[in-house]
């Protein structure tokens, strides 16, 4: 009996000489920095089908995926504080629920605690009175408690008060007019009921846990201007969206973007995969010209020492070693650096390059090419 329990102790060192390196490689891996990768769920239940629901056993196998490649996960507070200026871990992680159901206390919690992952739920408060009266139950007052007091990583913020249906008109209420006894609403008191019920969830919710309450996540995804600014009045600071994006400091913290990872289909190889496409490459990068207009659909030429760059309407003019690009009307756009020829390549760098024509530019180390980066703008 001695002898197997030294062979099983040899074994399991012998193990760990394997596993320690892979484990210190991986976390040493370096695939962004600078930015954060926010994911989105919904549900997580093992009977339930929907686009918005996986199984427990697909959730837990995503983040130990994700823990193995080397990615980090942040707390809201430390988003906040990369928001503002500070700093966050390389390949950084925020995981987000949607719709504050009680399935995030019973099969999310339980993993997230356990690997110590922080996540936040943005939740219906409206549902806080009666939990099990909705179609699917949600989370009560008494295990938002227990999670935020038990942890101090998990946090609950806002998915409005009452207002996760569609009206009518097929309208969430955020944009959507409301209509009683035959009367539409006028515009004075449409505000008043966004500002009104983004204070409720507010006030709701601080009831329940002492962290500031300010951040939003919009019903559906859907959201405009106005709405927008009637959020913010209400004591939001932060607006999360549905468009699958890299978050960087130059994103509307009322515009956040985040990738979907709360669908079956999304194997822990393909949320890993989805992150990396959006990658958002730095902006001191310089970029081969000809090969990354043509990738982001545009068109470079070089004949000689001049260069023309097009992308939709906008096209600029320059010159190999010029600091500048002129456009049709004249318009001249100053370079961080002069374009140059290397290799018998025209090189630019990529911020001027996003600069002459007003987007963002995403990397996607999978396929090594570049895509202009969607921009989650309100209507």
């Amino acid at each position: 009996m001695r002898n197997l329990v030294i062979k099983a102790i040899a074994l399991t060192l012998i193990g760990l000489c394997f596993t320690v390196p892979s484990l210190l490689a991986a976390k040493g891996t370096v695939m962004y920095k600078d930015q954060v990768a926010i994911i989105m769920y919904h549900h997580i239940d093992d009977d339930a089908q929907s686009p918005g629901t996986i199984r427990t056993k697909l959730f837990q196998d995503q983040l130990v995926y994700l823990k193995s490649k080397g990615y980090q996960f942040i707390t809201l507070k430390q988003f906040k504080s990369y928001m503002a200026g500070g700093s966050v871990p390389n390949n950084a992680v925020l995981v987000t629920f949607d719709d504050g159901y009680e399935s995030f206390y019973i099969n999310a919690y339980p993993i997230l605690k356990r690997m110590r992952i922080p996540a936040v739920n943005f939740v219906i408060t409206g549902d806080l009175e009666n939990p099990l009266a909705s179609y699917i139950p949600s989370l009560s007052k008494d295990e938002i408690i227990e999670m935020t007091s038990d942890t101090n990583f998990i946090d609950a913020q806002c998915h409005t008060n009452n207002m996760h249906y569609t009206l009518a008109d097929g309208n969430p209420p955020l944009i959507g007019r409301m209509t009683v006894s035959g009367r539409k609403e006028t515009d004075e008191e449409y505000k008043q009921r966004i500002v009104g019920d983004t204070k409720a969830c507010a006030s709701a919710l601080s009831e329940l846990y002492s962290e500031p309450i300010d951040a939003y996540a919009y019903p559906y995804g859907i959201y405009d201007k106005q709405s927008m600014g009637y959020v913010v009045q209400g004591g939001m600071k932060y607006g999360f969206t549905v468009v699958p994006e890299m978050v960087t400091r130059d994103i509307d913290p009322m515009q956040l973007p985040r990738i979907n990872a709360g669908n079956i289909a999304i194997s822990p190889e393909g949320l890993h995969n989805s992150i990396l496409r959006r990658i958002v490459a730095p902006p001191a990068s310089e970029v081969p010209l000809v090969e990354t207009m043509s990738q982001i659909g545009g068109k470079a030429t070089v004949s000689g020492e001049k260069v023309q760059l097009q992308y939709k309407q906008l096209l600029w003019s320059g010159t190999e070693n010029g600091a500048a690009l002129t456009a049709a009307d004249g318009t001249a756009l100053t370079l961080r650096k002069p374009l140059a020829l290397k290799s018998n390549k025209m090189y630019i760098t990529l911020k001027d390059l996003e600069q002459a024509f007003g987007v963002q530019i995403v990397y996607n180390p999978t396929v090594q090419s570049f895509t202009v980066r969607q921009s989650p703008a309100a209507k």
